[in-house]
């Protein structure tokens, strides 16, 4: 059983919630840091095809955010002045390396927890589960399903475009500018699928009286047992012993 299929869609969310909230909320490094480590770790064991470069993706995108965050704080405080890092022509003083490892440790842990959702339930399946769980109106609900097959059908059409202009040929001045001449001009045939595509989603939700009642019948509607129960109170268990530890261990670094 796939992890997509071993627990409800809303489980995953509701156990990462507090780990995202509390990242958020930490004013030192050390929490950011660990939540990183553990959720890339947890990203190649979901789904490793898909999980390593969503990884990659995410440290990289932390370590230029944290670089660039740390060289754009201002230098010369009273005792934060001397070098602690030397990277080439960089130089990182104290207070500037720990606001860039603070706040690029942040965005990385929560990138990198809001892509484990995704992994382990579909965006299609967590908005069902919001309907028949929490009660969110199916209108706003089904609006975002639409949206996301507006996304997937538009790439299945792109790809149909970029085998044609393969087996076509390009034309373009120099080999390194076809990409950029194929993806323009593919937009008046993505245009144009848009839409046929919408018209075709218009037709159905009509068909099928969208809108006419509050409540929406499922085929295959999610269902909450405990394993769910036991992923969210784990997941809010974690949250509390990091706050706890982190915050009255003495395992914090002193804010700059």
């Amino acid at each position: 059983m796939t992890g997509r299929a071993a627990f409800d869609p809303l489980a995953p969310f509701a156990a990462l919630l507090p780990l995202m909230v509390l990242t958020a909320l930490m004013t030192t490094a050390q929490v950011p840091l660990l939540v990183l480590a553990v959720s890339t770790l947890l990203l190649l064991a979901a789904d490793p095809r898909r999980g390593a470069p969503a990884a990659l993706t995410i440290l990289a995108a932390a370590c230029v955010i944290g670089l660039s965050l740390a060289l754009s704080t201002p230098t010369g405080r009273v005792g934060a002045s001397e070098t602690v890092l030397a990277l080439g022509p960089i130089e990182l003083q104290r207070n500037q390396l720990l606001v860039g490892l603070r706040l690029g440790g942040k965005l990385g842990s929560v990138m990198g927890l809001c892509v484990l959702t995704g992994l382990l339930s579909s965006p299609e399946d967590l908005l069902r589960a919001l309907t028949t769980h929490l009660h969110v109106p199916y209108r706003l609900a089904y609006a975002g399903v639409a949206a996301l097959s507006f996304r997937q059908r538009l790439a299945a059409e792109y790809r149909v475009v970029r085998e044609a202009h393969a087996l076509r040929g390009t034309r373009a001045p120099l080999p390194v500018l076809r990409p950029l001449v194929r993806a323009w001009t593919a937009v008046p045939a993505l245009t144009t699928g848009a839409v046929r595509h919408a018209e075709r989603v218009a037709a159905s939700m009509d068909a099928r009286g969208f809108g006419a009642y509050h409540e929406r019948t499922e085929r295959h509607p999610p269902r909450w047992r405990r394993r769910d129960t036991v992923l969210v109170l784990c997941g809010w268990a974690l949250a509390a012993w990091m706050a706890l530890s982190f915050a009255h261990n003495g395992l914090v670094l002193h804010d700059v």
